[in-house]
């Protein structure tokens, strides 16, 4: 989702407090046994030209793109180009295409859980060597799940904008039928807000976006302790009878008309809705503060952000996505040791917290937490302060090559099973089937 070009008031110049960060990095230095010829980049006479292809947030990557060139970018002797590809799936698709035509993009953005299938597709370069000889480690780095950016022990990307399903509420509606302004704290209090005011006004008071799996794998975290895949991602989990469970309520509020139910092609009817004056709440991503917030204030509502909701025995989960930097396996020594640079500039405790004051994603290095910037904005807005929460309750998203493929087979067949009403004992034993296939294959 891509945020709107009205963003949080800047409390500094980003390109002075950028050049004045440097690439100041913390933690211990690694065991720098990588050989600094090969992985430490050196300033020649001319510049290196770098393609870096954005993702999700076209106008702060561009941002980012030129602070680099006009700080350190122009001290080091690289330029970076960047151009926009689309969303995560559109941009998985451009890469693996550039990958077969050689015209791969030195340094590229994308979605976390992709991980794994870059590493074996020969897309994304090992990192572990650049830290090591770099004096660098990724000590910073451990704010939420970590897990979707190593690959047996490898590290393979950078964390760049993390993000985490959060609910979005409409508090004085809530107010309006006797409930808490700061919204439900358990889905089962969701429930029932959902079914009262929809009744009243015979509209949904929630759209839930079936466009990815992210919100559908936090509510199997919670409402059915459960999770798509198994801990290891070998096996389908959706045949468990929490997750059966998590099918059924979700299909009963659809029926009694609490809850609507969007699809791939309908993303903007669900952004609408969130200012639509009968949505209670709406559960989304916490990069999309800005946006949302922002449209219902022009809408004359007050839009607060609150934890995800609990299910029973205080169960609570949700997958930490958002993005990662990808330095691809492609071009010279030289080129790979300056796109690491690069990378490493933008993943940097300065740079995070600009991103994430200026979108609602979430800084992704502790040291972010107490800069100025970050310090001010939580105080200016509680919204950054919840998204931070969220991560205590995070979990790594499913990786693999096929997890694609997997989020649509079933984003299709739970729209089916929505849509037609059908048994889901058995729709869930099947999709399950079909999970497994594809991961066997």
């Amino acid at each position: 989702m891509t945020t709107r070009t009205t963003r949080l008031s800047r409390v500094l110049s980003p390109v002075a407090f950028v050049a004045a960060a440097g690439i100041a990095l913390t933690g211990c230095a690694g065991s720098a046994s990588a050989d600094p010829a090969t992985y430490v980049y050196e300033p020649g006479d001319e510049v290196v030209e770098l393609e870096f292809w954005s993702a999700a947030v076209e106008d702060v990557n561009a941002e980012m793109a030129e602070m680099f060139n006009e700080t350190r970018g122009e001290e080091l002797g690289i330029r970076v180009n960047v151009t926009y590809q689309g969303d995560y799936f559109e941009t998985e698709q451009k890469v693996y295409a550039a990958q077969l035509a050689d015209t791969m993009p030195n340094v590229f953005v994308d979605e976390v859980g992709m991980t794994k299938g870059f590493q074996e597709g020969g897309v994304a370069l090992n990192l572990t060597p650049y830290l090591e000889a770099n004096g660098m480690d990724d000590e910073d780095f451990q704010i939420g799940a970590t897990g979707n950016l190593y690959v047996d022990g490898d590290l393979y990307a950078l964390p760049y904008m993390r993000s985490v399903p959060v609910m979005y509420v409409n508090g004085a509606l809530l107010e309006e039928y006797g409930f808490d302004a700061e919204g439900p704290e358990t889905l089962a209090e969701m429930d029932e807000i959902l079914r009262t005011i929809s009744a009243d006004t015979g509209e949904p008071a929630m759209v839930l976006p079936n466009y990815d799996l992210w919100v559908l794998e936090a509510l199997l975290y919670s409402y059915g302790d459960t999770a798509v895949l198994s801990e290891d991602f070998s096996s389908s989990n959706l045949d468990d009878p929490g997750a059966v469970a998590t099918a059924a309520w979700i299909g009963d509020l659809i029926d009694a008309g609490a809850v609507r139910h969007t699809g791939p092609t309908e993303l903007q009817e669900f952004i609408a809705s969130v200012t639509a004056p009968t949505t209670a709440v709406t559960l989304t991503s916490s990069g999309a503060i800005q946006t949302l917030q922002g449209m219902a204030g022009e809408a004359g509502i007050d839009l607060t952000v609150a934890l995800f909701p609990a299910g029973e025995d205080d169960n609570r989960g949700v997958s930490v996505g958002g993005s990662n930097l990808y330095v691809a396996d492609t071009g010279t020594d030289e080129e790979k040791a300056a796109a690491f640079e690069f990378a490493r500039w933008a993943t940097d405790t300065e740079q995070a917290a600009y991103t994430s004051a200026a979108t609602g994603y979430v800084a992704v290095r502790e040291s972010s937490q107490d800069t100025e910037l970050l310090q001010e904005t939580f105080a200016a807005n509680p919204a950054y302060e919840v998204a931070t929460e969220q991560l205590s309750y995070g979990r790594t998203r499913p990786m693999g090559e096929s997890y694609t493929e997997i989020q649509q087979l079933i984003i299709e067949r739970l729209a089916a099973l929505w849509a037609d009403g059908g048994d889901p004992e058995q729709a869930m034993a099947d999709l399950s089937a079909e999970v497994d296939e594809i991961l066997n294959r």
